[in-house]
């Protein structure tokens, strides 16, 4: 079968009757009695979300064990029709449940058709390896370039599951933002002392963890169980160990404060340092844009929302 929709082609009130790539599958219950499944779909223009009721004389025994035989990263056939719901188009399945009993096959050369990713991989690996060459503490250079290098697939896998920069290459992509913008707070004004060298190595380096949080599977990238029982600066710090006869005690102990803080408030460890703040406060600018501008993606002009699904804030369309 051929892929006759995109996603961008989907609208209110229109049936659906193409492949997708299946990227996540939940089981969830409903409301009253019984359960559907929460999916995510994709195609190289976006996303959608994808409700899969099913046939009314289904049980929900049934409709889970659909769900537990779904798997992501594989393209099937969607059969439905589209809705909005709470401001969204999505797409509904009711009788196209028969057409999930298997994942499609394709041709290797038309996997680009099925993979989103708003991001250029080769341009980010470039700006990311231009920023790290920019380091002058040879050693400290030399760690950051070993680290990327070893966290297999890290300019290609994504930063989250479901919110900031969860596609192919948002790692990467996220990773050169937060980078990008600590440089830029250190240049605005000089008196603060900021250290460069710290300050570039810890932000290139203060999601490294997520690289070991992901794996790919089929054509798309699922969470490992790590990313949930143990998380990635953990991850991130435990990994960074066998770097630790590059650097001296104190900057060695720097990089690691650096990770282990950067979520502020919301982690185990506030910040201590200007470049731990620095990269604390880049590493939540770049996550809040990214959120805010997903959420405000799908609304028209004159459109708002008094809680994005990514962001949680309040957002709107002028």
């Amino acid at each position: 079968m051929p892929k006759t929709q995109s996603i961008t082609d989907i609208s209110d009130g229109c049936e659906v009757d193409s492949l997708f790539l299946l990227e996540s599958i939940d089981i969830r219950k409903k409301k009253q009695d019984g359960k559907y499944l929460f999916a995510t779909l994709a195609d190289r223009t976006g996303r959608i979300s994808c409700k899969i009721w099913g046939l009314q004389a289904q049980s929900a025994d049934e409709i889970e064990a659909l769900g537990k035989i779904l798997q992501p990263g594989e393209v099937y056939h969607i059969r439905g029709f589209a809705k909005i719901f709470n401001g969204e188009c999505e797409i509904n399945i009711n009788d196209g449940i028969a057409n999930l009993t298997a994942p499609v096959a394709i041709q290797a050369s038309e996997k680009g058709e099925f993979v989103y990713s708003p991001v250029d991989i080769k341009e980010t690996a470039i700006g990311i390896q231009n920023l790290a060459g920019t380091i002058r503490n040879g050693q400290l250079k030399r760690v950051v370039s070993l680290a990327l290098m070893d966290a297999g697939g890290f300019y290609e896998k994504p930063a989250a599951k479901k919110r900031h920069h969860n596609y192919r290459g948002g790692l990467a992509e996220h990773t050169l933002e937060t980078a990008t913008i600590a440089v830029a707070m250190a240049e605005a004004q000089k008196s603060y002392g900021i250290d460069r060298d710290i300050l570039i190595a810890g932000a290139l380096l203060h999601d490294i963890g997520k690289a070991l949080c992901f794996e790919e599977k089929g054509i798309g990238y699922i969470a490992l169980p790590e990313y949930d029982l143990i998380g990635h600066i953990p991850l991130g710090i435990t990994f960074l160990t066998r770097f630790k006869d590059y650097l001296d005690d104190a900057t060695y102990l720097h990089l690691l404060h650096i990770i282990q803080s950067h979520h502020g408030e919301y982690g185990d460890v506030m910040p201590r340092t200007s470049e731990a703040w620095a990269v604390h406060l880049a590493d939540l600018s770049s996550a809040t844009l990214r959120e805010v501008a997903d959420d405000i993606a799908p609304l028209g002009p004159g459109e708002g929302k008094w809680k994005g699904e990514k962001s949680g804030k309040a957002v709107y369309r002028i």
